[in-house]
């Protein structure tokens, strides 16, 4: 089954009449089951939204064996439960663009579709969302190419890189939180605040364009071993056992490999990828790097990531407030974890954004 190149294709393992009224789709929307999906050329279609149970095995090799071979230009959205996390992350694992909790409201189908058309083609998108949006599809394009053992597509990300640098300079860190925070789920959403504080640093400390350009992109990237890394150990609800945070503590050396067999990057980047659980006391990991073996990227990109992550806003959690994630950054500093100097000027920064 094919569709016309303008249409937009929704998958669904729920029953066709349960679907949101008929009203609400547009004349270019055409509704499959998922069982159906095999048969279908989704390569036909402008866009793709999946409306399936992301945390069943069969429903996921299903997806990923149809979603696999698609042009990952093409974008692909996905319905999840408020509050399960093991969907936001599948819908990562498979390529999402952004999601939307389910039930699905017309505006949540507008913002979708909006969404999938060129950026070109829509003016009045705000210039944040636009940021956001580019760089979260070339974050899927750097997972799908370490997942795939590929180049890194350094065109799409030096241009998400350049959208992410124009907007913090016109809008400041604020607004970029918020609209990550809104759009944005799970390890995406954790790359792009990230990357939304280190630009902020950058441009607030009077870095050159050439660091604020690299401590940009190395956000982006910090996080890329994360794909090699199995959904139910990134998502288990409690407590890891030893084994399971060995495993999850290898995403540092997975993109640090990734990316220098498949990417023309400096080589601290690379150092800050494979380093940014590093503690100055030795007490951090991989490596167990002491003081004097931690570039400054590293250690910047260090003080950034655990801002970023207590910035996080979860369905069990609310973002923490900017005061109280700076108090805990002072107190590592004040244990000899991470350096003082950087969260002073990390507080300056936020604080005059």
């Amino acid at each position: 089954m094919t569709g016309s190149s303008d249409a937009v294709l929704i998958v669904t393992d729920s029953p066709l009449g349960e679907q949101i009224p008929a009203a609400h789709w547009p004349p270019i929307a055409r509704v499959e089951p998922l069982n159906a999906i095999d048969n279908i050329d989704l390569s036909a279609y402008s866009a793709i939204l999946v409306d399936a149970d992301l945390s069943s095995t069969k429903t996921i090799d299903r997806l990923k064996k149809s979603l696999h071979a698609l042009e990952r230009q093409i974008p692909r959205y996905f319905l999840v439960t408020e509050g399960r996390r093991v969907e936001m992350v599948q819908a990562n694992v498979l390529g999402a663009h952004a999601t939307e909790t389910r039930p699905l409201t017309p505006e949540g189908l507008k913002r979708l579709l909006s969404a999938s058309q060129p950026l070109a083609d829509l003016p009045d998108i705000p210039a944040t969302a636009a940021a956001a949006h580019t760089a979260s599809k070339a974050l899927g394009s750097a997972f799908d190419a370490l997942r795939s053992s590929t180049a890194l597509n350094s065109v799409i990300l030096s241009g998400a890189s350049d959208d992410i640098v124009v907007s913090l300079g016109a809008v400041g860190l604020d607004q970029w939180l918020d609209t990550v925070r809104t759009h944005h789920h799970g390890t995406y959403q954790h790359c792009l605040l990230v990357t939304g504080v280190l630009t902020n640093f950058a441009q607030k400390v009077g870095m050159s364009r050439a660091d604020i350009s690299k401590l940009t992109t190395a956000g982006l990237l910090h996080d890329i071993g994360k794909a090699a890394i199995p959904v139910a150990i990134l998502e288990k609800p409690g407590k890891l056992t030893p084994e399971e945070f060995d495993q999850i503590a290898r995403h540092p050396v997975e993109g640090y490999d990734y990316l220098k067999a498949h990417a023309n990057l400096g080589t601290d980047i690379l150092a800050a990828v494979r380093g940014h659980h590093e503690y100055l006391d030795g007490s951090g990991y991989p490596d167990g790097l002491m003081s004097s073996q931690i570039n400054d990227l590293t250690r910047i990109v260090t003080i950034c990531d655990i801002y970023g992550a207590l910035s996080e806003r979860r369905a069990y959690k609310p973002a923490m407030p900017s005061s109280e994630a700076l108090t805990i950054l002072e107190g590592m500093s004040a244990a000899g974890k991470i350096e003082a100097a950087l969260v002073r000027a990390l507080r300056e920064a936020v604080e005059a954004a």
